[in-house]
């Protein structure tokens, strides 16, 4: 299995069971992130976000 099918396979599970459609597209903290794209980082984990708490940009190169 290539790691495309996976990811699709992982993708229609998750929306299979998403129950958070109902959170208001504002960010609840009203607050944008703007975080190192290092792969390594849960940005969310770190700073103690759930899901809909904040706007989440991942930058490249250290220059926002």
């Amino acid at each position: 299995m290539s790691a495309i099918d996976e990811f699709l396979g992982n993708n229609e599970s998750y929306a299979e069971t998403f129950s958070k459609g109902s959170l208001e597209m504002p960010p609840a903290k009203r607050i944008a992130v703007v975080a190192c794209m290092d792969a390594r980082l849960e940005t969310g984990v770190l700073l103690g976000l759930m899901e809909g708490d904040a706007h989440v940009i991942r930058n490249a190169g250290g220059v926002a």
